[in-house]
């Protein structure tokens, strides 16, 4: 009876030693410096008003918009975890093209410009207690500044236009949040997965060069990004 009461002893203090060096291990594969690389999905669900222009060239009662179409790319950041359930995260991206597609009057003309974005976007994370062995589930709030360069008018955005068009767009400021997955591989190794959302808005500008003088034409567009990712990270 005693030697049973002793191994039941052991067999208790092995398993809480166990439970103690995973705990730590645990702990230990929280903290730290994790850089990741992998792929993104932008899920554009864009707005926009109205083209205005001046001097004005539709009848009254006739519109035309442009939409902006989806992208993906290659997305990579840096996360620091400074405390077991919190960190911080930048998250990047190798800049995408997106196409603008005519709208109303001008969608037979189908794709009208491209435009690349640079859209680096930063996180203050909080990390939940892990639903199953390496998995655990965080959100994050933060906020997204979006410059947007290389806007160019294509063949058929001149000729919807009436003329060569040039296209400026200005930069956006916004808040930006996202939930996602972690499945810790080992003290090294994860993967990553998220769902973001950011408040992503600009005003474009067109001029169009005519022979009887310039044609400025204006809208707001809301991008309203929802951006999907999968990626590799690497904790040092």
């Amino acid at each position: 009876m005693h030697k049973i009461k002793s191994l039941r002893l052991a067999a208790f203090l092995a398993l809480t030693v166990a439970a103690g060096t995973a705990s730590a291990q645990s702990m230990e594969m929280l903290q730290g410096l994790t850089v990741y690389v992998g792929g993104a999905y932008i899920d554009v669900h864009s707005k926009a008003d109205p083209l205005t222009s001046a001097p004005p060239t539709l009848p009254p009662g006739v519109e035309a918009g442009v939409r902006v179409g989806d992208a993906g790319t290659v997305g990579f950041g840096v996360v620091y975890r400074f405390a077991p359930a919190w960190s911080v995260e930048a998250a990047l991206g190798v800049p995408p093209e997106h196409s603008g597609y005519g709208t109303q009057f001008i969608e037979p003309f189908g794709q009208i410009s491209t435009v690349k974005q640079v859209a680096p976007t930063f996180f203050l994370n909080y990390h939940f207690n892990a639903v199953m062995a390496g998995l655990s589930p965080f959100v994050g709030v933060g906020f997204n500044y979006t410059k947007f360069t290389d806007a160019k008018s294509t063949a058929s955005g001149n000729a919807a236009s009436g003329g060569p068009t040039s296209i400026d767009m200005t930069d956006s400021w916004g808040v930006a949040a996202h939930v996602g997955l972690t499945y810790q591989i080992d003290r090294n190794w994860s993967i990553v997965g998220t769902i973001a959302y950011a408040d992503v808005s600009s005003d474009m500008t067109a001029t169009t060069t005519t022979n009887a003088g310039n044609i400025v034409r204006t809208t707001t567009i809301d991008f309203r990004p929802v951006v999907y990712t999968l990626s590799v990270g690497y904790t040092f």
